[in-house]
Protein backbone atom coordinates (compact mmCIF):
# COMPACT_ATOMS: atom_id res chain seq x y z
CA UNK A 1 0.00 0.00 0.00
CA UNK A 2 2.80 2.25 0.61
CA UNK A 3 4.58 2.10 -2.31
CA UNK A 4 1.75 2.53 -4.42
CA UNK A 5 1.09 5.99 -2.42
CA UNK A 6 4.84 6.60 -3.29
CA UNK A 7 3.87 5.87 -6.90
CA UNK A 8 0.66 8.09 -7.09
CA UNK A 9 2.53 10.73 -5.47
CA UNK A 10 5.80 10.69 -7.56
CA UNK A 11 3.13 10.72 -10.66
CA UNK A 12 1.54 13.24 -9.50
CA UNK A 13 4.54 15.42 -8.99
CA UNK A 14 6.09 14.38 -12.27
CA UNK A 15 3.35 14.73 -14.39
CA UNK A 16 3.12 18.71 -14.69
CA UNK A 17 7.17 18.23 -15.48
CA UNK A 18 6.14 16.34 -18.87
CA UNK A 19 6.74 17.62 -22.03
CA UNK A 20 4.05 18.89 -24.22
CA UNK A 21 3.03 15.45 -26.02
CA UNK A 22 4.01 12.88 -23.72
CA UNK A 23 5.50 10.20 -25.55
CA UNK A 24 3.82 6.42 -26.05
CA UNK A 25 7.02 4.28 -27.42
CA UNK A 26 8.61 7.19 -29.25
CA UNK A 27 5.11 8.34 -29.96
CA UNK A 28 4.35 12.01 -29.97
CA UNK A 29 0.85 13.69 -30.82
CA UNK A 30 1.29 17.52 -31.01
CA UNK A 31 -0.37 20.67 -32.00
CA UNK A 32 -3.75 19.10 -32.27
CA UNK A 33 -6.58 21.43 -33.63
CA UNK A 34 -9.46 22.00 -35.62
CA UNK A 35 -11.69 24.52 -36.87
CA UNK A 36 -15.24 25.06 -35.69
CA UNK A 37 -18.07 24.17 -37.70
CA UNK A 38 -21.33 25.88 -38.79
CA UNK A 39 -24.29 25.20 -37.34
CA UNK A 40 -26.00 22.49 -39.14
CA UNK A 41 -22.75 20.79 -41.01
CA UNK A 42 -21.86 17.20 -39.30
CA UNK A 43 -18.33 17.28 -40.38
CA UNK A 44 -15.20 18.43 -39.15
CA UNK A 45 -11.57 17.96 -39.33
CA UNK A 46 -8.54 17.55 -36.88
CA UNK A 47 -4.86 18.06 -38.27
CA UNK A 48 -1.78 17.47 -36.19
CA UNK A 49 1.75 16.41 -35.98
CA UNK A 50 2.76 12.66 -35.02
CA UNK A 51 6.85 12.85 -33.72
CA UNK A 52 8.58 9.11 -33.78
CA UNK A 53 11.26 8.98 -31.84
CA UNK A 54 11.12 5.09 -31.39
CA UNK A 55 11.13 2.30 -33.81
CA UNK A 56 8.93 2.66 -36.87
CA UNK A 57 5.33 2.64 -36.68
CA UNK A 58 2.11 2.74 -38.49
CA UNK A 59 -0.88 4.90 -37.82
CA UNK A 60 -3.94 2.45 -38.33
CA UNK A 61 -6.76 4.37 -37.55
CA UNK A 62 -8.24 7.38 -35.58
CA UNK A 63 -11.75 7.80 -33.89
CA UNK A 64 -13.36 10.35 -31.54
CA UNK A 65 -16.35 10.52 -29.40
CA UNK A 66 -17.45 13.81 -30.67
CA UNK A 67 -18.04 11.70 -34.00
CA UNK A 68 -19.99 8.84 -35.49
CA UNK A 69 -16.76 8.11 -37.13
CA UNK A 70 -13.45 9.38 -38.32
CA UNK A 71 -11.33 8.83 -41.36
CA UNK A 72 -8.09 9.30 -42.89
CA UNK A 73 -7.68 11.45 -46.18
CA UNK A 74 -5.83 12.75 -48.12
CA UNK A 75 -6.17 16.19 -49.96
CA UNK A 76 -4.28 16.98 -53.54
CA UNK A 77 -4.22 18.69 -56.52
CA UNK A 78 -4.69 16.77 -59.38
CA UNK A 79 -5.11 18.21 -63.37
CA UNK A 80 -6.49 21.41 -61.93
CA UNK A 81 -9.06 19.69 -59.35
CA UNK A 82 -8.64 18.98 -55.45
CA UNK A 83 -9.15 15.32 -54.81
CA UNK A 84 -9.73 13.93 -51.46
CA UNK A 85 -8.81 10.03 -51.28
CA UNK A 86 -8.85 7.78 -48.02
CA UNK A 87 -5.91 7.12 -46.40
CA UNK A 88 -4.18 3.48 -45.98
CA UNK A 89 -2.32 3.16 -42.79
CA UNK A 90 -0.05 6.17 -42.36
CA UNK A 91 3.80 4.82 -42.14
CA UNK A 92 6.02 6.94 -39.65
CA UNK A 93 9.65 5.92 -39.72
CA UNK A 94 12.11 6.06 -37.09
CA UNK A 95 12.97 9.80 -36.06
CA UNK A 96 10.59 11.22 -38.83
CA UNK A 97 7.80 13.22 -38.53
CA UNK A 98 4.44 13.06 -40.17
CA UNK A 99 1.72 15.83 -40.21
CA UNK A 100 -2.25 15.94 -40.98
CA UNK A 101 -2.24 19.61 -42.28
CA UNK A 102 -4.75 21.33 -44.31
CA UNK A 103 -4.33 20.47 -48.34
CA UNK A 104 -2.86 17.31 -47.32
CA UNK A 105 -3.07 14.51 -44.91
CA UNK A 106 -6.26 15.03 -42.15
CA UNK A 107 -8.41 13.61 -39.97
CA UNK A 108 -12.84 13.86 -41.40
CA UNK A 109 -14.66 13.73 -38.33
CA UNK A 110 -17.84 12.14 -39.71
CA UNK A 111 -21.14 12.80 -38.09
CA UNK A 112 -20.42 15.49 -35.44
CA UNK A 113 -22.85 14.65 -32.36
CA UNK A 114 -22.54 18.53 -31.81
CA UNK A 115 -21.11 21.41 -33.54
CA UNK A 116 -17.32 21.86 -32.81
CA UNK A 117 -16.97 25.72 -31.47
CA UNK A 118 -13.78 27.63 -30.85
CA UNK A 119 -12.03 27.25 -27.76
CA UNK A 120 -13.93 23.55 -27.14
CA UNK A 121 -11.54 20.14 -27.03
CA UNK A 122 -12.29 17.14 -27.77
CA UNK A 123 -10.30 14.37 -27.22
CA UNK A 124 -8.99 11.71 -30.48
CA UNK A 125 -7.75 9.23 -30.54
CA UNK A 126 -4.51 7.33 -32.72
CA UNK A 127 -4.35 3.67 -33.12
CA UNK A 128 -1.08 2.94 -33.90
CA UNK A 129 0.20 -0.70 -34.72
CA UNK A 130 3.19 -0.94 -32.52
CA UNK A 131 2.61 1.87 -30.24
CA UNK A 132 -0.90 1.24 -29.57
CA UNK A 133 -3.64 3.69 -28.61
CA UNK A 134 -2.76 7.77 -28.31
CA UNK A 135 -5.40 10.00 -26.80
CA UNK A 136 -4.76 13.42 -28.16
CA UNK A 137 -6.61 16.63 -26.68
CA UNK A 138 -7.72 18.69 -30.00
CA UNK A 139 -8.29 22.17 -29.20
CA UNK A 140 -11.15 24.13 -31.81
CA UNK A 141 -9.32 27.21 -32.70
CA UNK A 142 -10.76 29.91 -35.35
CA UNK A 143 -12.20 29.12 -38.71
CA UNK A 144 -8.55 30.50 -40.21
CA UNK A 145 -6.98 28.25 -38.04
CA UNK A 146 -4.65 30.89 -35.83
CA UNK A 147 -3.21 29.77 -33.06
CA UNK A 148 -5.15 31.34 -30.00
CA UNK A 149 -3.93 28.67 -27.47
CA UNK A 150 -1.37 26.70 -25.87
CA UNK A 151 0.00 23.32 -27.99
CA UNK A 152 -2.80 20.49 -27.42
CA UNK A 153 -1.24 17.99 -24.87
CA UNK A 154 -1.02 13.94 -25.61
CA UNK A 155 -1.57 11.27 -23.10
CA UNK A 156 -1.47 7.51 -23.21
Amino acid sequence: MAARNLWICLVLALGPALPVGAAAQGIQVVDAWSRPTPPGIDVGVAYFTIRNSGKSDRLMSVSSPVAKRSEMHNSSMKDGVMKMEALKPVEIGSGASTSFEPNGKHVMLVGLKRPLKEGDVFRLVLTFANAGAVEARVRVRGSDGARKDHPSQMQH
